[in-house]
């Protein structure tokens, strides 16, 4: 039955006065920023009135069609009746309920802004609007019996209305379907020129979560195409009935190379009131929900209560989503980046600090962050790894074990890093105090304990790995750490006081502490060891190793047999061709006692360093015979007579000649002053030269000697 339009009619003018038309411009009909606002408060009370539908309803589209002088909508929801006339006629008079999005009184007079004559034709009901509030009757259309048709006629001669018109299509996009629930296709044209459709198909994942993909076809361009997955959580009015829904939508990828489940950032996230906002939210997702606007729609204020209310059941809905998400394999260093991680962005003032919060508290708590194996870990047990190779290397359960932890640590992906994703990384650092660790920290912490109690396979792995870690070979602390296995399963450092504490294994089985054979089979392990300064062991090691230490200890038994053939020993091993062991073995000489000495004065006997002794030469034992102090090589052992020993001595440190030794002088400056004039050299000088005072091994006790002599003898010696 067809509204009585009169009766309204009447009832508007004196409801809202006779100048209702010079207000209305002012306050109506220019509220938005943009004059096709009004596409979008048709969707939303399309998308109402196919809510009264039943729910097998299967005509769900809406069409937008730009004709010559005016603009055709059509849409199938439910028909119009006298409520609904009443509402459209209306000033803030709607009959939607709490959970409507549209808004027919105030919201449909942004109609005005192109025409001034809106027409409706649905149901029974066939009106115009004149004056913004006054409904005459017009004559019926041809339409579909169920379709709600709206014309708004413009005039021919109105270019600019019709250039908005259009661009205003054009800017419909298949966002505009992503959290209608009603409506499925949208079509617009403008007669025989663009034209444009965009369709929304869905798919229940669980309850309250499906998958939104829209689809469609803008002028001059590709097919476009968008997945979203979104979650929805149910909120009510204090009176318990339910208004709606919050919800957040997250951007499925679209790249051919990544996988068709994974997540990505949006570029912009403008808050959604079913339709976007001003309102950056700074979200890597959307967030949408039934929030107070202000009169316009496009903005949401922030300390609104209904609107606080709204972001707390949105955090909460955030968290929800991070445990389907991890469930349904989804959660990872992708959706991580659609997370509100910078700080400076949810401060105390911003609308959405409750998102950052529930989402640091979260991954704080429960095992939400990717894991590189597999699974997922919370932050305290979590580790970022600087290098691939790192993370291989180390189990969870070994990496605890080395920071003897009784949970297991866990790798974090090898997707975060600084470089690929620094918001992200960063966060995890500074945000959830997530430890990266480099090679030289989980190295430096390996002790016996653990080495021991891994597999030689494992070993060898360890070895190859630091093979590529030619940096860590030279610092100290890294070579006090008991990285090399011997053959008995024992685990020492590489040297110890300067002395190889292994070697490795050559053709023929050696009396040496030896590197045991399996974890050095391969090439890179093998290079490894050698860049430590670890060899196969040679007669040059033998004599170190095996013979000198013999001689530092005055406890000690040696017989002569024994003597002869360590000398024999440290002759080969001095004949070397190689210059380096050599060298070598010539420093551990001079501070090894091994030369047998007599004393000169007492004919003791005693074992000294060569730098300590005399060569037995015919004129040095004259002249210092029974001089207290002096001590000479013992010839009384073959094995030390002969040019080829002596030759080794002289190069440790002992001398033909008399040999100069530092000694203290105890002058006064005015006494060498006298000295330096007595010997014609008072104005001699010797710059920033220091003058170290020498004296002769033996010569003070040889002075003292003199005198005690027959004349004859002190004159033999003096020729000496």
């Amino acid at each position: 039955m067809t509204s009585d339009y009169e009766a309204i009619r009447r009832e508007n003018e004196r409801k809202y006065g006779t100048d209702i038309v010079r207000l209305g411009d002012m306050l109506l009909s220019h509220r938005y920023g943009e004059r096709f606002h009004f596409i979008f408060e048709l969707l939303q009370n399309a998308e109402d009135a196919l809510r009264r539908r039943p729910a097998d309803w299967r005509k769900r589209t809406m069409s937008f069609e730009l004709r010559g002088d005016h603009l055709r909508v059509e849409h199938y929801g439910a028909p119009f009746d006298e409520a609904d006339v009443r509402g459209i006629c209306g000033i803030g008079e709607s009959t939607k309920d709490l959970t409507a999005i549209g808004q027919f009184g105030i919201g449909f007079k942004s109609v005005y802004a192109v025409t001034r004559r809106p027409e409706i034709y649905s149901g029974a009901e066939a009106f115009a609007i004149e004056d913004y509030v006054k409904p005459i009757g017009v004559s019926a259309i041809d339409r579909d019996p169920d379709a709600t048709v709206f014309l708004f006629p413009f005039g021919t001669s109105d270019s600019e209305t019709r250039q908005d018109l259009i661009e205003g299509l054009g800017l419909l996009d298949p966002s505009v379907l992503m959290f209608l629930r009603q409506i499925e296709e949208v079509r617009w044209s403008v007669g025989d020129g663009a034209s444009g459709f965009y369709m929304r198909q869905f798919e229940e994942l669980g309850a309250d979560v499906r998958r939104v993909a829209v689809i469609g076809q803008a002028p001059e361009q590709q097919e476009l195409s968008e997945d979203w997955l979104i979650f929805s959580r149910a909120v009510s009015a204090n009176e318990g009935e339910q208004i709606g829904y919050v919800e957040l939508a997250f951007r499925l990828s679209d790249d051919e190379n990544a996988s068709p489940h994974r997540l990505m950032p949006v570029e912009r996230s403008p808050l959604v009131v079913f339709f976007p906002t001003v309102v950056e939210t700074h979200l890597g997702f959307l967030v949408q929900g039934p929030y107070r606007t202000t009169p316009s729609r496009d903005n949401v204020p922030g300390d609104d209560s209904w609107n606080r209310r709204l972001v707390k059941e949105t955090a909460a809905l955030l968290e929800e989503a991070l445990f389907w998400l991890r469930d349904n394999g989804l959660l990872d260093t992708a959706a991580l980046r659609c997370l509100p991680l910078e700080p400076a962005k949810f401060g105390q003032r911003s609308m959405f600090a409750p998102l950052y919060e529930v989402t640091k508290s979260a991954l704080s708590t429960q095992a939400l962050l990717p894991r590189a194996d597999a699974g997922h870990v919370p932050a305290p047990r979590a580790r970022l790894g600087r290098s691939r190779e790192l993370r291989d290397l180390f189990t969870p359960a070994q990496l605890a074990a080395v920071y003897g932890q009784a949970e297991e640590l866990a790798w974090l992906s090898g997707d975060i890093t600084a470089d690929r994703t620094p918001e992200l990384h960063s966060y995890l650092r500074k945000g959830l105090n997530v430890p990266e660790l480099t090679p030289e920290d989980v190295v430096s912490k390996l002790d016996r304990r653990f080495l021991e109690a891994q597999s030689d396979d494992w070993i060898v792995r360890l070895y190859e790995f630091l093979e590529g870690q030619p940096a860590l070979h030279r610092r100290l602390p890294f070579r006090s750490v008991p990285l090399i296995r011997l053959e008995d399963g024992r685990h020492v450092p590489p040297f110890q006081d300067g002395q190889p504490q292994a070697f490795l294994p050559g053709p023929v089985k050696t009396g040496f502490p030896t590197v045991k054979a399996s974890v050095c089979s391969t090439d890179a392990a093998r290079q490894f060891l050698q860049s430590l300064g670890i060899e196969e062991p040679s007669i040059v090691d033998d004599v170190i190793l095996n013979v000198l230490p013999k001689y530092h200890s005055d406890d000690t038994a040696i017989d002569d047999q024994e003597y002869a053939d360590d000398i024999t020993r440290i002759l080969r091993a001095f004949s070397t061709d190689s210059q380096k062991q050599r060298e070598k073995l010539s420093e551990k000489l001079r501070d090894s006692a091994f030369v047998m000495a007599m004393d000169a004065m007492s004919g003791s006997k005693c074992s000294a360093r060569p730098g300590d002794v005399y060569l037995a030469t015919e004129r040095l034992t004259a002249l210092l015979a029974g001089v207290d102090g002096v001590l000479f090589v013992d010839t009384s052992y073959a094995c030390l007579r002969g040019e080829e020993i002596r030759g080794l001595l002289e190069a440790c440190g002992a001398t033909r000649y008399l040999c100069p030794i530092p000694t203290r002088c105890d002058l006064a400056e005015e006494q060498l002053i006298e000295v330096r004039r007595k010997a014609g050299l008072e104005r001699a000088t010797w710059g920033d030269r220091t003058i170290k005072d020498r004296s002769l091994r033996g010569l003070d006790a040889l002075l003292r000697l003199l005198p005690q002599l027959q004349p004859e003898e002190r004159r033999r010696r003096a020729r000496l």
